[in-house]
């Protein structure tokens, strides 16, 4: 009986590798070309606004420029005071970064923020100001009373951050309306201990916060600049070295980008969505905890304490910064910086046409309209684009939807 071979089967043969043509190349050049110059027209239609308003007011745009250089790079002094500024809102936008690539509006930084702030002048008051073995901590060094002050801030900030994670997760309540909820509770629990006869408050003073910190829990001050501290820097270059390392190395960065693009198809390949949001939020608190700590532990304030308003608004300015950045971690320090300059040089610019000849009434607020103005602007130049210059990549997308709708 014969038997009949069977027949072999072979692999298919790998397609060769072909060279791009320059025809993709320049494709690929196209589609660039939009994205680079988007910004710097949006930018540049901010700036014209500005001007127009300054010309409106009779103030020399000019001037104002100047003015705005001289309150932030022309002396050391100057330099020291807006790199102190920089580094609790950089920090800021480090954890915001984390949480918007994952889809999250995390509105609540702002009292996160807070919390830090809250946390850090507890740790204050229990190991630098308490008695018995919690005293004994001064002693060994004020590095001590400081490490347990971030520590503090950034679990205050982490664990406020969580509740508006689990807010969403387990009470189906939007990351933005419970973030301005907990905002407003926060600021009120803050206020009730440094105002009206609070616990925190002194007695007999009517200022609306604590007394000044002890030495143990001050940052030193460097270089003979007093509102300067190197202590921040070291800590934000920390978090911007891990937030790179999540992003662009880590599984869990390429998971938060998922989420953000499309939670429920991420959730469908396995990703633990749910984990990711509370893990991303908690995060993002810790650092806004730590730039609460940083704002009231000096030393670019006129005595380290607790305030009424610990913040400044560095939540919200953060917000804005992540969103110019276009949520990218590698620009973030860069626009957060620009943001630091309009911020510190706005008391400049209005006292500087306030003393000019003829005096000119300018509010600070015009600094705001600039900085909202050029996110508004950079925005609607983006949405431009995308409407009349689309990526040949989304155009195909488009077009293949289209077909599918059809068959």
């Amino acid at each position: 009986m014969t038997t009949v071979p069977e027949e072999r089967t072979y692999p298919p043969r790998p397609p060769a590798m072909v060279r791009p043509s320059r025809s993709l190349l320049w494709r690929w050049i196209v589609d660039l070309i939009p994205t680079l110059v988007t910004p710097f027209v949006g930018i540049a239609a901010a700036l014209g606004l500005v001007v127009l308003i300054l010309e409106w007011q009779g103030a020399d745009p000019r001037l104002a420029w100047q003015f705005l250089y001289d309150g932030t790079l022309a002396t050391a002094a100057e330099r020291a005071d807006l790199m102190s500024y920089w580094m609790p809102l950089a920090i800021t936008a480090f954890g915001l970064v984390l949480t918007y690539n994952a889809g999250l509006w995390n509105i609540g930084v702002e009292g996160q923020i807070i919390a830090g702030a809250i946390g850090a002048t507890w740790a204050a008051r229990l190991f630098a100001e308490g008695e018995g073995w919690r005293a004994q901590i001064a002693p060994l060094g004020h590095g001590w009373v400081l490490v347990l002050c971030f520590v503090f801030a950034a679990l205050a900030g982490g664990l406020w951050a969580l509740l508006a994670g689990l807010l969403k997760t387990r009470g189906g309540v939007n990351e933005i309306f419970g973030g301005v909820a907990l905002n407003f509770i926060i600021q009120t629990f803050n206020m009730y201990l440094v105002s009206n006869g609070g616990p925190w408050q002194p007695v007999g003073s009517r200022a609306t916060e604590t007394a000044a910190f002890p030495e143990a829990a001050r940052l030193s001050s460097y270089g003979g600049f007093r509102h300067l501290s190197l202590t921040p820097i070291y800590i934000t270059t920390a978090a911007f070295i891990l937030l790179v390392l999540i992003m662009y190395v880590s599984r869990w960065g390429l998971q938060l980008r998922a989420m953000g693009k499309n939670l429920r198809s991420a959730f469908l390949l396995g990703v633990h969505t749910e984990r990711n949001v509370l893990m991303a939020m908690m995060l993002c608190g810790m650092m806004a905890g730590l730039a609460g700590s940083f704002r009231v532990l000096g030393p670019y304030v006129t005595r380290a304490k607790l305030t009424a308003n610990p913040s400044g608004g560095i939540g919200f300015l953060a917000i804005l910064v992540v969103l110019l950045a276009a949520m990218s971690a590698l620009l973030t320090p860069f626009v957060s910086f620009a943001f630091a300059m309009l911020s510190k040089g706005g008391q400049k610019i209005e006292s500087g046409f306030q003393w000019s000849d003829p005096p000119i009434n300018l509010d600070r607020s015009l600094v705001r309209v600039l900085q909202s103005g050029i996110v508004l602007m950079v925005v609607l130049a983006f949405g431009v684009r995308n409407r009349y210059f689309p990526p040949r990549s989304a155009q195909a997308a488009v077009d293949e939807d289209e077909e599918v709708a059809r068959t």
